[in-house]
C-alpha cells in the first residue's frame, strides 16, 4: 500500500509567481492514503534484467512525464512544498488540500503526476512511478485505481485495462514477459473471472471461462500441435464432460476427472475402430466393447487399456471366443466356437491352448487332454466319429509314445506310436 505523505514540517511554498501562502493551518493535519497495491502474482515467472538499463529507461521516463506536465502547469497558479521527510509537492491547491494538477516526489525516488481532489490522486490521465520500475498510468479515483489503466510490474508484465476500487475488474489484458504468454478477457476483484482467452507460449490457445484465476466451466484449448478438446473445466484441469481431438485425429467423447478420461467415454480412432465404455486413470478401465476396424468386435471387461478378465470376443471370420483374458491375450478358461464347426473348451496361456482342454470337430471327431503352446501334447484321448479311439502321449500334435488304439470294432493294440503311426508293441 503507498500512502500520500502527510503534510505536517512542511517548509513554506509559493506559486511560479511568487504568491505566498500561508500553511499554519496545515500543520498537524495528515491527508488520507492512496492505495496502489503492487499485485505482483507469486507464481509469475520473473526475467533476468539489466539493472542498469533498467534504471536509466525508468529515469528517461519519469523525466518525459514530468516534463510533459510541467508544461501543462504552465500559466497556472501553482505552488511549492517542502517537507521534512524530503519528499515535495509541486502544483495546485484548494485551500489547505492539494487539488487540481500537481506532482509528488516522494523521499524514497517514487513519483506522482497527476490530477488531485480533495488532497486525494483523482484524475483521468495520472502516473504514479515507482523507484522499483513499476509503475501505474491511467485513471484514479479518490485515491484508487479506477476506470482505464495501465499497471507495469518488476519483471517487465503488465495489465492493461479496467479497475475497480483498487483491483482489476471488467476487462483487461494481462501480459508475461518471460514467457511471452498473455490472458486478455474479464476480471473480477482481482483475478480472472469471467470469459477470456489465454495465449501460451508454446502456440496453445484457451478461450472460455474462468473463476478465481483459473479455468473453470466451459472452455476450449486449442493446441498447437493440431489438438484440440472441449468442454468442462474445474480448477484448471479438465472436468467434466468433453471432446477431445488428438494430433492424429483420433476423437475421445465422454467424461473426464482432474485431466484425465474418466467414466463413461466413446473412442473412436482415425481407423475406424471404436472403444465405448468404461474408462479410468486415462485409460480403459471397466466393461466396455471394442470396435476394430477389421469387423473384429470385443464386449468385455478392460484394465489398462487392455483385455483383462472375462469377456467376448467375435472375429469377423464368425469365429467367437468366450473366457477369460489376460494383457490382450487369452489366458484362463474359455471356450472358441470357429465358424467351421470345431470349439475348443478349456485351458488358455498367453494367447493359445495351454493345458487341459477338448477340441471338437465338425466332423465328430474329438480330443481330450492337454496342450502346449496350441498343439497337444502330453496325455490325451482321440475319439473318431466311428468311436474309434486312441489313449496316449502326445507330442507336437501328434501320436508319440507309448499308447493304446481301440479300432471301432474293439481290436486292441497297445504299443509306441510315431508321428500318428504305429510302430511297435510293448
Amino acid at each position: 500500500m503507498i500512502q500520500q505523505q502527510p503534510v505536517y514540517g512542511s517548509q513554506v511554498y509559493q506559486n511560479q509567481n511568487q504568491v505566498k501562502y500561508s500553511i499554519t493551518q496545515l500543520q498537524g493535519k495528515e491527508s488520507r492514503p492512496m492505495i496502489i497495491q503492487q499485485s505482483v502474482v507469486p507464481v509469475e515467472s520473473r526475467k533476468e534484467v539489466n539493472i542498469q538499463e533498467e534504471n536509466r529507461r525508468n529515469l528517461e521516463e519519469k523525466q518525459i512525464v514530468i516534463n510533459e506536465f510541467v508544461a501543462q502547469l504552465k500559466g497556472l497558479q501553482t505552488f511549492v512544498k517542502n517537507y521534512s521527510d524530503g519528499s515535495r509537492y509541486e502544483g495546485q491547491l484548494n485551500g489547505e488540500a492539494r487539488h487540481g494538477k500537481g506532482i509528488y516526489y516522494y523521499a524514497n525516488g517514487d513519483i506522482y503526476v497527476g490530477e488531485w481532489k480533495d488532497d486525494l490522486f483523482h484524475g483521468q490521465r495520472c502516473y504514479y512511478i515507482f523507484q522499483t520500475g513499476e509503475r501505474y498510468e491511467g485513471q484514479l479515483k479518490e485515491g484508487r485505481k479506477e476506470g482505464f489503466g495501465k499497471y507495469t510490474y518488476p519483471n517487465g508484465n503488465f495489465y492493461e485495462g479496467t479497475w475497480f476500487n483498487d483491483k482489476k475488474h471488467g476487462q483487461g489484458v494481462y501480459f508475461y514477459l518471460s514467457s511471452n504468454e498473455k490472458y486478455e478477457g474479464e476480471w473480477i476483484n482481482g483475478e480472472k473471472s469471467g470469459i477470456g482467452k489465454y495465449f501460451f507460449s508454446y502456440g496453445d490457445r484457451y478461450e472460455g471461462q474462468w473463476q478465481n484465476n483459473q479455468k473453470n466451466g466451459k472452455g476450449i484449448l486449442f493446441y498447437s500441435s493440431g489438438a484440440e478438446y472441449e468442454g468442462d473445466w474445474l480448477n484448471d484441469k479438465v472436468h467434466g464432460y468433453g471432446v477431445m481431438i488428438c494430433q492424429n485425429r483420433d476423437r475421445y467423447e465422454g467424461n473426464f476427472f482432474e485431466g484425465q478420461k474418466s467414466g463413461h467415454g466413446v473412442y473412436t480412432y482415425v481407423d475406424g475402430s471404436r472403444y465405448d465404455g468404461e474408462w479410468a486413470n486415462d485409460d480403459k478401465n471397466g466393461i466396455g466393447t471394442f470396435q476394430f476396424s477389421n469387423g473384429d468386435l470385443y464386449q468385455g471387461s478392460f484394465v489398462d487399456g487392455e483385455r483383462n478378465g472375462p469377456g467376448v470376443y467375435q472375429y469377423a471370420n464368425g469365429d467367437t471366443y468366450d473366457g477369460e483374458w489376460k494383457a490382450d491375450k487369452k489366458e484362463g478358461l474359455g471356450t472358441l466356437e470357429m465358424a467351421t464347426g470345431d470349439r475348443y473348451d478349456g485351458e488358455w496361456l498367453d494367447g493359445r491352448k495351454n493345458g487341459k482342454g477338448q477340441y471338437t470337430f465338425a466332423n465328430g471327431d474329438a480330443y481330450e487332454g492337454y496342450f502346449v503352446a496350441g498343439l497337444r501334447q502330453g496325455k490325451g484321448i482321440y475319439t473318431w466319429a466311428d468311436k474309434s479311439y486312441y489313449k496316449g502321449d502326445w507330442e507336437q500334435d501328434r501320436m508319440n509314445g507309448k499308447g493304446i488304439y481301440c479300432s471301432a470294432d474293439g481290436k486292441i493294440v497297445e504299443g509306441y506310436f510315431e508321428n500318428d503311426n504305429f510302430v511297435g508293441t510293448i
